[in-house]
């Protein structure tokens, strides 16, 4: 500093001034930025929060639930020492039933497979019979046309041996 005037503060340079100023709104930024980041961190506090009471009230259903679950087994594991039984036997014994119904289900394929069969034979049949029957039918109209036809002849004939008759006469 130069002691030219003893009361007056010398004015700071230009760049300096400019320099205090950026300096000020950096702080004012930096200020702003820190007041946001903790908002955001209360933020997430109180997220954090609610979500491990959410998961803790989640927690305590789930180990209700287990609870329930485990007494219902205790429950069923006493009513089933009542029981006398051997659950290997009875699951063999269901095994063996399975494969029994599983036989006759397929001995039941066969024998609706087999009807099929006797169902489309009884059809071919009733069809070749309807076929016979028209035949029959029309051997009949051919045998009556054939009667009528010896009629006919047979009525020429004596015309034409009348008339040769005639003619000899």
């Amino acid at each position: 500093h130069c002691p030219s005037s003893p009361g007056k503060a010398k004015p700071a340079p230009e760049p300096i001034s400019l320099a205090r100023s950026v300096l000020q709104e950096t702080k004012s930024e930096l200020k702003k930025m820190e007041e946001q980041q903790e908002m955001r961190n209360s933020m997430l506090e109180q997220l954090v929060t609610e979500t491990a009471n959410q998961m803790q009230e989640k927690l305590g259903e789930l180990e209700e639930i287990v609870e329930t679950v485990q007494e219902e087994q205790e429950k069923a594991k006493e009513a089933c020492s009542n029981c006398s039984f051997d659950y290997k036997v009875l699951l063999g014994e269901l095994l063996q039933r399975c494969e029994k119904l599983q036989e006759e289900v397929e001995s039941l394929e066969s024998r609706q497979t087999a009807v099929g069969k006797v169902d489309k034979l009884l059809r071919q049949r009733s069809q070749d019979q309807e076929l016979l029957r028209r035949m029959e039918v029309r051997v009949s109209k051919i045998q009556g046309d054939c009667e009528e036809l010896s009629f006919v002849s047979g009525s020429l004939r004596k015309d034409c041996e009348q008339k040769q008759k005639d003619i000899e006469v």
